[in-house]
């Protein structure tokens, strides 16, 4: 340190050095804490709460074969409405989603013009199935249209779509794409 900087310290009261090292001692105290000791101490507090839970579940084995009812009644639900057995092929899949676009164009007050079927392409671990289609109706059906789609079933979502004005007024012309994905077969 600079002699002139000692000067000055050892000139203040004691009483002033005294407050300035007990400030000092707060702020890397409070620094310890924000930065070194907040942290972990969350992450214990959380794995014990989790210890807890996992004593709480693996002491009552009824409540684990109802968690697991629940859960098998679910898939079984889930593989009858979307029809995941080796029983449903997948063009009568895709004409039973034709249907189902229909319906919900109706019911969005969206004129179904077409639907053509577009090539199967491999995706990633997927095989994508796609329908090609012509709509039209008001901007906010469209739209309502194209969200009622995907809130349909897990595996259709709009790969793509091309608006244009419509021939009469207020209406909006659409081709869009519709993929279906479904899982890729294994060949031994």
């Amino acid at each position: 340190m600079n002699a002139s900087l000692i000067r000055k310290a050892a000139a203040l009261p004691a009483r002033q050095l005294h407050l300035m090292g007990g400030g000092l001692l707060l702020i890397v105290a409070a620094a310890l804490w924000f930065y070194a000791l907040r942290a972990p101490l969350a992450a214990l507090r959380a794995v014990r709460a989790e210890q807890a839970q996992l004593a709480l579940v693996a002491s009552d084995p009824a409540q684990l074969s109802a968690q697991l009812a629940v859960l098998e009644s679910d898939s079984a639900a889930l593989s009858k409405r979307f029809q995941a057995g080796p029983a449903a092929a997948p063009e009568q899949a895709l004409v039973r989603l034709v249907g189902e676009l229909g319906k919900l164009a109706q019911a969005q007050g969206v004129t179904l013009h077409g639907v053509t079927p577009a090539p199967d392409e491999v995706v990633l671990a997927f095989v994508q199935s796609g329908f090609d289609a012509e709509a039209s109706g008001s901007y906010a059906g469209l739209l309502a249209w194209m969200n009622a789609i995907e809130r349909a079933q897990p595996n259709l979502a709009v790969a793509g779509f091309e608006m244009r004005p419509g021939e009469t007024p207020g209406q909006v012309a659409m081709k869009i794409r519709i993929a279906a994905y479904r899982p890729q077969e294994s060949k031994p």
